[in-house]
């Protein structure tokens, strides 16, 4: 087996495992906030993330895109936050039309009216401040079990691949 292949085997190794160790790990850390904390949107570093499954944002964020939120100190007319709405138990993104002291007039960008309650900063996760889209789709699917057995499952996949590809590489070699 050619050196050039063997440390290419132990990149790519490392990038798997860092790549699957990683989900696997946020995936638990997500579930645990979410099951045993109540956080229902759980931050690394003051960053979280949710997939939208709404349109009231269409043409800016649409259903089966992924959002980046981003906690601030202060939200202006104009950015789009999402926060905890307790009438419904949701989260909700739209886009802050009125501060008022320490509360939002919100409305969705798609919505013919602002929404009907206000938005005290207490119920502010943040600002949005990446979407990418269609990818919420994916994500939501990592989130859940099954895609959290297809991550572990792929990745062992890959490993056994690669370790195939090395035997054909060395019988070739000799």
């Amino acid at each position: 087996m050619t050196r050039a292949y063997k440390i290419f085997k132990s990149i790519f190794r490392a990038v798997l495992l860092a790549v699957a160790g990683v989900l696997c790990l946020y995936n638990v850390y997500v579930i645990a906030a979410r099951t045993f904390f109540g956080n229902g949107m759980p931050k690394v570093f003051g960053y979280a993330g949710a997939s939208v499954v709404s349109g009231s944002m269409e043409e800016a964020i649409g259903i089966g895109d992924f959002i980046i939120i981003k906690e601030q100190e202060d939200y202006f007319v104009g950015d789009v936050i999402t926060f905890y709405d307790a009438g419904s138990g949701t989260y909700i993104t739209h886009r802050v039309i009125l501060v008022s002291g320490e509360t939002f007039a919100t409305k969705g960008d798609a919505n013919g009216a602002p929404d009907s309650f206000s938005v005290p900063k207490a119920a502010v996760a943040g600002k949005v401040v990446a979407v990418w889209r269609g990818f919420g789709k994916a994500v939501a699917f990592m989130q859940s079990p099954l895609g959290l057995v297809s991550v572990i499952g792929g990745s062992v996949v890959l490993w056994i691949l690669a370790d195939i590809g090395a035997e054909v590489f060395r019988k070739r070699d000799e």
